[in-house]
């Protein structure tokens, strides 16, 4: 057996538990690196199958006691999220549903032993799940574990189908509450309200920056972080996505990184919500885009032109279909095919040595800065709030033997357990209706470009300006061109499955005029699954480069920057390797062959 192999066989914790509610049911317990083993023993089952609930499917783990003066029990609930069937109208597919393991400790008759041990397998478990390595020999006590991260949510109530606040109701909020983060939740009033917001914030009260929203409003705040004046700070506050727009494209990417089947909706949230939890970030690179009236911003997505960005803008007609407003954009413009001439230059990469990217966690075990919280408007929040955090534990009673917690009403009847670690949420706390006009916060017209700061563009000369010698040009006329620098254009286009979050390397894709309305349509289907490369097509040239210049020679036309329209006319940009930070959940990356 190999060392990691061992490690993570290595029995980091033992014990026999009740359950709760007590049918005199008991279980032994033995947590792993990899996850937690139960085995029944009373009654006494006929088999020796054991479950095993996988540390990667965790969010949270809570202590709880029992109101009752004489009770002298300790309990600890486990909030996990496997994957498990669902029945659809075509067959079956897998979902994340919610479970809660509740095991009572009762080795002592002395309450305050009993609880020690439940904070014990608390912490161990809670170290598993934020990647805080443990051994056996780890003294378990609470005060090895970082303090609770605190996270500015940014939701885009307009996002989508609009719905994006009862999916932050009915999913996001309580498992980040089960993981015990607390959060400020504001909900974004107008396009660049996120980005004047984050201009002004004190970094110092936060952990990271998550938009509840499509990829425009992550846009939006990674071009604030970059227009402060202390931007080379700032641009590392980890940022993170959890889906609620239409293309969701950052969103499959953090997916596909942590391994999950490609999913979307609410499957998709989930897995990014889990994600979330988990706290582990990675360098992510940034391309710096310079338009023709010298203006700049920073990308983290794409850049397109043509079909792409036409069907990007002009489906925004059909946003209340949510992501299917692209399925029909596409059919329109398919119908409709049209041809851009232009003058494409780009500086391939030649070194095949790219970095490595390499993960570190966002929670640290060393001293944190205390801070002082400022005022922020129209939030919702669980940091302070309310005197008293309500117990979060409001669903339907259910028996142990289907994973559910039972209810705990706000005022439990005697005997009842309430957790004593853990947020909660109320949302009595939404200090004002929302407004309904002036909400759409992405039009079709071109986004207005503030000036940022940031790394000088060494690879690129100024816009209109020759390129030197190095740099290749291809003048033609083409259907589109696309640059990206994540794995996904949407949620589910796996359109460069060979790139990474920190490879270093804009992917340029660009279509050649010529291509049959049939083999487009195929093209795109396959990108679904990201075979398209493999088609060999003719007209489909990807080339890994570090910087281009796209000069459009067609007079009308559309380009887009990570989806938002931007002014039209000769346009560069240039990667910059690892320079913000993104919340991933997980370390794994995948590797380009580049």
């Amino acid at each position: 057996m190999s060392l990691g192999n061992r490690q993570a066989a290595e029995t980091l914790l033992h014990g026999e538990f009740g359950v709760y509610p007590s049918k005199g049911i008991r279980y032994a317990l033995s947590l792993t690196q990899t996850g937690l083993h139960i085995q029944r023993l009373v009654p006494k089952p006929d088999d020796d199958q054991r479950t095993v609930l996988p540390i990667l499917d965790m969010v949270g783990c809570h202590t709880l006691r029992s109101r009752g003066s004489a009770d002298t029990f300790a309990y600890f609930s486990i909030y996990s999220y496997p994957l498990k069937k669902k029945k659809v109208t075509m067959g079956s597919s897998r979902t994340r549903q919610r479970s809660v393991r509740t095991f009572r400790v009762d080795e002592s008759t002395e309450y305050n032993k009993n609880q020690a041990t439940a904070e014990k397998w608390a912490t161990a478990i809670k170290c598993l799940i934020q990647g805080i390595p443990i051994s056996g020999e780890t003294e378990l006590v609470p005060e090895i574990l970082p303090r609770p991260r605190r996270l500015m949510l940014l939701l885009n109530p307009c996002g989508g189908r609009g719905n994006a606040f009862q999916q932050c109701h009915s999913h996001i909020l309580p498992m980040i509450t089960e993981a015990d983060i607390s959060y400020n939740l504001i909900q974004t009033e107008r396009q660049n309200h996120a980005r004047e917001l984050v201009q002004s914030i004190n970094l110092e009260e936060w952990d990271g920056i998550v938009v509840i929203s499509g990829d425009g409003l992550l846009y939006e705040v990674i071009n604030g972080l970059m227009e402060r004046h202390d931007w080379e700070d700032a641009i590392k506050m980890p940022v993170g996505i959890l889906p609620c727009g239409s293309g969701n494209a950052l969103a499959g990417a953090i997916n596909f990184n942590a391994g999950f089947e490609q999913a979307m909706g609410s499957e998709l949230l989930l897995n990014c919500t889990l994600l979330l939890c988990r706290g582990t970030i990675l360098p992510m690179d940034l391309v710096s885009v310079t338009t023709c009236s010298g203006l700049r911003s920073f990308s983290f997505l794409s850049v397109a032109w043509g079909f792409i960005s036409d069907v990007d803008i002009e489906s925004e007609k059909y946003r209340h279909m949510g992501s299917a407003r692209f399925t029909v954009g596409t059919m329109v413009r398919v119908a409709s095919l049209r041809t851009y001439k232009g003058r494409l230059s780009y500086l391939p990469v030649l070194d095949a040595h790219r970095p490595i990217c390499r993960s570190i966690t966002l929670a640290a075990n060393g001293s944190l800065i205390p801070f002082q919280r400022s005022q922020l408007h129209r939030t919702i929040s669980d940091m302070g709030l309310c005197e008293e955090r309500n117990v979060m534990y409001k669903r339907s009673s259910a028996s142990l033997d289907t994973n559910e917690l039972p209810s705990f009403e706000t005022s439990p009847s005697p005997g009842s357990p309430t957790a004593l670690h853990s947020s909660s949420f109320s949302f009595d706390s939404v200090l004002d209706p929302l407004h309904q006009e002036g909400l759409q916060h992405r039009g079709t017209e071109p986004t207005t470009f503030y000036q940022v700061n940031g790394p000088k563009d060494d690879l690129l000369p100024p816009i209109g300006q020759p390129l030197p010698k190095t740099w290749v040009t291809v003048e033609d006329d083409f259907v589109l061109v696309l640059a990206m620098y994540e794995s996904h254009l949407g949620a589910d286009l796996f359109t460069a499955p060979f790139s990474c979050f920190n490879d270093g390397l804009i992917h340029l894709f660009f279509v050649k005029a010529g291509i049959s309305r049939a083999a487009l349509v195929r093209l795109f289907l396959a990108m679904e699954k990201g075979t398209h490369i493999e088609m060999e097509c003719p007209y489909l040239v990807h080339v890994p480069v570090q910087a281009f210049r796209l000069e459009p020679l067609t007079r009308k036309g559309i380009i887009t920057v990570d989806g938002e329209r931007v002014e039209y006319g000769p346009i560069q940009a240039q990667i910059h390797s690892g320079l913000s930070n993104l919340i991933t959940g997980s370390s794994k990356v995948h590797m380009t062959s580049y």
